[in-house]
């Protein structure tokens, strides 16, 4: 079983973007908005690590710290939140039992960071790699194809080179992720406590992106309140993975190149250097040096990071990956439904092997955390797999037919550009069954780019 986690905080934001956040790192999560609803849960079972609110609706996080000290002791790491500035809770927090504390607001990769390493330093290793290895919900398994084996050998070679930068290339969805994860664990064996920060930068808003990866120091900017480590000092020891390089802003583009040729930084607003020791990995899922010619990626950055390149190939290319990656997927889901581990009908695997799978792993991740809902026994059956068919009724005709076709408007001219986008768009939803990730994955771009045009088109609702 991987590490679990109970968050206790009456803010619903924070728990459904700290939930999302562990989930996707690998723990068992589970939320509760009150003291009582905290204490129900804990009656049942203790978790591994608990997120603990000070002030909530009906008492003092403090008290429940105290009433729950022998447990604590023995069984849980209790990260304590407290109000900004609010010293005095923070060290009488710490005297009642707790391990660590943070102060709002909190940054989730500040919170990720706190829990991983208080988890190792309680001894739970075993949790923190299995947490690791699932954080993307990729099964880790012995890849049957030949294309998929030379990907692990070549990610075994270079991981004996800690420090070389490494740069991932593959269609959306291939698992660039998850091959960045498999480098870090091959190159830090002996240190699970090494950090691996990853971000996708076409998520963060370009004001933002200096901050987050380079931290900043009290009053650089108007919101700076306290001075606070980026992504790249979080990452010390470790490795940063940097997914969609190509959406960074140029200006800070230039910045981690100076960066990378020192492995030297400056905070933002700050005039002390800081020096780590990282493995930078950047990935994309279109054409670097089309990126490159365009300018939105800078040419001496592309070559710096490049040092050794590693191509993920499409799902299509590997078909023999798929029984293993889709029998992973189903403990994986399994596991998170609290079901017993389904197996899967060999008519499911059928109709698995005979579908295109555009949207790659990804898609195929996607198809069997449906099937898991959907499947009644003990198996996932070819009914469980539901596969977009488009209007065409099947799978294989839908591949076949085109997707779309541009017609002219009421006064007999084409449309414009941002319309015939638009109505694209809307078709490949709808021959997504409305599936948002799966849509991305087919237009070969990331999720957080795809809800921005979405947006942008007026399709978002």
């Amino acid at each position: 079983m991987s590490a679990s986690v109970l968050v206790v905080d009456d803010e619903a934001t924070f728990r459904l973007l700290a939930e999302e956040a562990l989930t996707a790192e690998g723990f068992h999560v589970t939320s509760a908005a009150r003291l009582s609803d905290a204490r129900r849960i804990t009656d049942l079972s203790m978790p591994d690590v608990m997120i603990l609110d000070r002030r909530l609706p009906d008492g003092d996080g403090l008290d429940f710290l105290a009433s729950l000290a022998p447990q604590v002791s023995e069984n849980t790491v209790v990260i304590m939140v407290t109000a900004y500035g609010d010293v005095q809770s923070a060290v009488s927090a710490l005297k009642a039992g707790a391990a660590d504390y943070l102060t709002k607001p909190i940054q989730l990769t500040d919170l990720i960071v706190k829990i991983r390493k208080v988890i190792e330093a309680r001894g739970l290793r075993d949790q923190l790699v299995r947490a690791r290895s699932q954080a993307s919900g990729a099964p880790t398994i012995e890849p049957e194809s030949v294309a998929m084996r030379a990907v692990v050998a070549r990610l075994r070679q270079v991981a004996g080179s800690r420090f070389t930068p490494v740069f991932l290339r593959g269609a959306s969805g291939v698992g660039k992720q998850r091959a960045a994860e498999m480098l870090h664990e091959f190159t830090h064996r002996s240190a699970v406590d090494a950090p691996f920060i990853d971000v996708n930068c076409a998520a963060l808003p370009d004001e933002l992106v200096e901050s987050e990866l380079f931290g900043h120091e009290k009053g650089a900017f108007t919101d700076a309140r306290t001075a606070r480590r980026g992504l790249i000092e979080l990452a010390d020891g470790g490795t940063l993975f940097l997914d969609e390089v190509a959406e960074m802003p140029t200006r800070v583009q230039a910045k981690l190149l100076k960066f990378l040729d020192s492995m030297r930084f400056r905070r933002l607003g700050g005039q002390r250097e800081i020096a780590v020791s990282l493995r930078i990995i950047a990935a994309t899922n279109q054409d670097a040096e089309a990126m490159v010619r365009a300018g939105r990626l800078r040419e001496d950055l592309y070559h710096r990071l490049a040092v050794f390149v590693i191509e993920i190939p499409e799902l299509v290319e590997r078909r023999e990956d798929i029984p293993g990656l889709a029998r992973g997927f189903a403990t994986f889901f399994s596991e998170r439904v609290k079901k017993r581990p389904l197996t899967i009908a060999p008519a499911a695997l059928e109709r698995l092997m005979a579908y295109r799978f555009p949207g790659n792993v990804r898609e195929l991740r996607n198809v069997i955390e449906r099937a898991v809902i959907l499947a009644q026994g003990s198996e996932i059956g070819p009914d469980d797999i539901i596969l977009p068919t488009g209007r065409s009724g099947s799978a294989a005709a839908a591949a076949a037919a085109p997707l779309f076709s541009i017609g002219l408007d009421g006064r007999g001219a084409p449309p414009s550009l941002e319309a015939v986008e638009r109505a694209y768009v809307a078709r490949v939803l709808e021959y997504c069954d409305g599936h948002r990730t799966t849509a991305a994955s087919t237009l070969g771009i990331s999720y957080p780019t795809f809800l921005k045009r979405l947006r942008e088109l007026g399709l978002d609702n």
